[in-house]
């Protein structure tokens, strides 16, 4: 839009204040880039604004001692409007616009035009994003990535206070935004945050720890590797230069008893119950320790197996390309399939080794080529062993069940579905319908058939084993084998719980780009009774590494 004379004699009235040269030719650069804005005239104080069609409620009351008056929009289009005038801008992600208001009193007004996310908790500025040379982060983006962790939280989860009372959950948020230094780390800010995603007491709902941040080839660490046991023991699985045998019981390190360390970490653990919670400390125990524990030495108390007397070593840290050669060397081990079996002819026994829920149709061939192996060798029991089995997709499940199922069958009783928005936004699923949806199929029938023995049905006897890493769509398989009287259940009780959330997103907080699952659908089991929640209980209770042996024992009888 071209400016008037008027607007440029105003304008140098305006700049005539320059009486040096070089501050004269600063006054004229100054008015040329002026000159070059877009201008709206007026002949009134107050402007109307229309973003994407809608004229705004409250009018722009025009001040020229703001330079610039900023109008902030998450809009594509804005129009200014005048009784004489109209200007319009397309406005991009991220963009800026001036323009220079002129009224008939000679007054200029410099306007700018902003945009600015309609949500910054789900969009945030570049501003926002801009992470420190040492790639630290501000106080100000810990609590951002907080708030915006809360929110996508309280956006996805069908349930987030079935466990933890809101009131008290929301004080430790606060406390949490108030606690945190003037700039963090990003394991740090793991460090303070997952905790609040632990409370929730959901299993597939956890802040993860963020291993490529911290474990370098520069870190230093424990050269110790240990399993944690669910009567809160420390075994040890390897050491530097074999300083503690395998096996041997850890008792402490640096002071700290093996269960004070493993209480200690329990805060970044989610999962229903203790004894998965420790499974999951199992899996992170060195990333653990090392943000909670790391010194410059390590003065280890342990004994051997089957032996009271105490004995001690000091180990130092070391780099992993120090460590790995100096540790005992390990048996190479096939890769672990999906499901595999193995027959003891002389016992009349199989073993299906269950690790993962995985491809149904790949299955149905598994299963199919299994059963007529058991037939043709006239193979009578078979045992499941689901031991080391964290879930997957449950109508692997349901392909097993119709060859062992002695009646129609179903996993699923009910579900409750939350979506919303911002679900679909995370996973991509634009077909999704925001809103809540229930379904109860306990009412409905809709049993899945066993195979008739001519199909190929199984007719010899089946036991299933279990223990408390048996999770997720295991654990709704071990829940089913019981409930429809599948076989006998042998082990400890299951990680995954009767009524219990699942089905996740993945989900990174914005600037530190800290991963999170999160739960939007809820899940009953066929049978289950929501005032009773536990996992599958079995007929024989005994530890998960006797679970085998039992089960040879009753074949045997």
């Amino acid at each position: 839009m071209t400016q008037t004379k008027f607007f440029r004699w105003t304008l140098l009235l305006c700049l005539s204040g320059a009486t040096s040269p070089l501050a004269a030719q600063g006054v004229g650069e100054k008015a040329k880039k002026v000159e070059q804005m877009q201008v709206l005239k007026t002949d009134g104080k107050v402007l109307r604004i229309t973003v994407d069609g809608k004229e705004q409620q409250i009018p722009w009351v025009i001040n020229p001692s703001l330079r610039p008056d900023v109008f902030e929009t998450s809009g594509e289009e804005v129009v200014f409007r005048s009784k004489i005038d109209t200007i319009r801008f397309n406005v991009a992600k991220e963009g800026c616009y001036d323009f220079v208001v002129v009224t008939h009193q000679g007054d200029s007004a410099m306007t700018r035009i902003k945009w600015v996310s309609a949500n910054p908790l789900e969009e945030p500025s570049r501003d926002m994003l801009k992470r420190s040379a040492g790639g630290l982060l501000s106080k100000k983006q810990a609590q951002f990535d907080i708030d915006a962790l809360v929110y996508t939280l309280s956006e996805v989860h069908p349930d987030m206070f079935s466990v933890c009372r809101q009131s008290e959950w929301f004080k430790s948020v606060n406390r949490v935004k108030q606690q945190l230094p003037d700039s963090v780390t990003t394991v740090e800010l793991f460090k303070y945050a997952a905790p609040l995603v632990t409370k929730l007491g959901d299993g597939h709902t956890m802040l993860r720890f963020p291993f490529n941040d911290y474990f370098t080839s520069s870190t230093i660490r424990l050269p110790l590797f240990l399993n944690v046991k669910s009567d809160y023991t420390l075994r040890v699985r390897g050491c530097i230069d074999n300083l503690i045998p395998q096996d041997a019981e850890v008792l402490s390190i640096n002071g700290k008893e093996s269960r004070e360390l493993i209480e200690s970490m329990m805060d970044y653990a989610s999962g229903e119950r203790d004894f998965f919670r420790i499974e999951r400390i199992n899996s992170d125990f060195s990333a653990l320790f090392e943000m909670m524990y790391a010194a410059d030495k390590y003065d280890v108390v342990y004994r051997m197996k089957d032996s009271k007397k105490k004995l001690e070593v000091t180990l130092h840290p070391t780099t992993w390309a120090e460590l790995l050669p100096r540790m005992p060397k390990k048996k190479e081990q096939a890769r672990v399939l999906d499901y595999s079996f193995k027959v003891d002819e002389k016992k009349k026994v199989a073993v299906m080794d269950f690790r993962s829920f995985n491809n149904p149709q790949r299955m149905k061939m598994f299963a199919d080529s299994m059963f007529v192996t058991l037939r043709e060798k006239g193979i009578k029991n078979l045992i499941i062993d689901l031991r080391n089995n964290g879930g997957g997709n449950s109508m692997v499940g349901d392909v097993l069940f119709r060859y062992i199922s002695p009646k129609p069958f179903k996993q699923m009783g009910k579900a409750l579905v939350r979506v919303t928005p911002t679900t679909i936004r995370l996973t991509g699923r634009t077909q999704m319908v925001p809103g809540w949806s229930f379904y109860n199929d306990e009412s409905k029938g809709n049993f899945i058939p066993p195979l008739t023995k001519e199909e190929g049905h199984y007719e010899g006897s089946v036991y299933l084993l279990i223990s408390h890493h048996t999770f997720s769509s295991a654990g709704s398989f071990a829940w089913a084998f019981k409930e429809f009287g599948m076989g006998t259940v042998i082990g400890e009780e299951s990680g995954g719980m009767n009524v219990s959330f699942g089905d996740i997103i993945y989900y990174k907080l914005p600037v530190s780009g800290l991963s999170c699952t999160i739960s939007f659908k809820r899940f009953w089991q066929y049978g289950a009774d929501e005032k009773e929640i536990h996992g599958t209980l079995p007929d024989y209770a005994v530890p998960q590494e006797g679970a085998l042996a039992k089960a040879f024992q009753l074949i045997k009888k």
